[in-house]
């Protein structure tokens, strides 16, 4: 494999130890609505805490423990303001199996994504795209990969992340839900730690246990736990604050892990009182 397939040309012909930040012209467009006052305000907040967490807390995954709970719309919303703070900022968006952010943003001009760059069929020149926000670039996951847990094991994304790192103020990771599929443990383990989401009222506080349990088990800070969709109502958007960070917005994300899928479907539907 060429020497410049590891990422190097992305950010100009010198090394990532003493390169220049030299940024291309390859850009995406995205169809981002605006968010209500509140929502806004509560993601200032959730950027606020993290900066607080430590001077060496940059590179930062956000998952949850199952899927439907907002967090991919959390990762994305937490790059874009630290990006709006002047903050040179990437979002890279790792859930390769099911991500949902092109189809939901209208994302166009995308060629190439992460599962190319991984499998070393593309340079990663090719996966990072500008946004219209001056300080966002982002990595899309790319074509669906049979294999995305030794992708994320191997050492191209270790790469990709010290590269990260060394060009960009934050990096914000969107990662599969973790009792789903071993990928986001995968992915979190190389962050400098991770932040959970967890949907107010529906998410079974057993499945939040096993997450975390999971998390600290490998090692990984948890940073916090976002409670998503505070207060919610159909068509309307909610606000609140819970245990570390919290907020809430009316739309919701839809991704697909074999089982859990359905599974999560019928959690819905269950009353508190069923019998054990």
């Amino acid at each position: 494999m060429p020497q410049d397939m590891a990422g190097t040309e992305r950010f100009s012909s010198r090394t990532a130890e003493g390169g220049t930040y030299n940024r291309q012209t390859r850009k995406a467009t995205m169809q981002v609505s605006e968010l209500p006052f509140q929502v806004n305000e509560a993601i200032n907040v959730l950027r606020g805490n993290l900066q607080l967490s430590g001077y060496n807390v940059k590179v930062i995954a956000v998952t949850s423990a199952l899927i439907h709970e907002g967090k991919s719309s959390v990762a994305f919303r937490l790059a874009k303001s630290f990006a709006g703070l002047g903050k040179k900022t990437i979002f890279v968006d790792c859930d390769i199996r099911n991500s949902h952010i092109i189809t939901r943003y209208q994302v166009g001009g995308v060629e190439y994504g992460l599962s190319e760059f991984l499998s070393g069929n593309t340079y990663m020149l090719n996966i990072v795209y500008q946004t219209d926000d001056e300080n966002l670039d982002i990595i899309f996951p790319g074509a669906s990969a049979p294999n995305p847990s030794e992708l994320f094991s191997g050492e191209m994304f270790a790469n990709l992340l010290q590269l990260c790192r060394t060009h960009y103020d934050y990096v914000i990771i969107d990662t599969p839900p973790i009792n789903a599929v071993i990928d986001g443990v995968l992915i979190a383990k190389q962050c400098d730690g991770a932040v959970m989401v967890v949907e107010t009222g529906v998410t079974d506080r057993r499945q939040c246990v096993k997450a975390t349990r999971q998390l600290e088990y490998a090692g990984i800070k948890v940073l916090g736990a976002v409670m998503n969709k505070v207060g919610s109502r159909k068509n309307r958007y909610g606000y609140g604050y819970g245990y570390g960070y919290g907020y809430g917005y009316g739309y919701g994300t839809g991704t697909g892990y074999g089982e859990e899928k359905e599974k999560s479907r019928k959690k819905k539907g269950r009353s508190d009182g069923k019998k054990k």
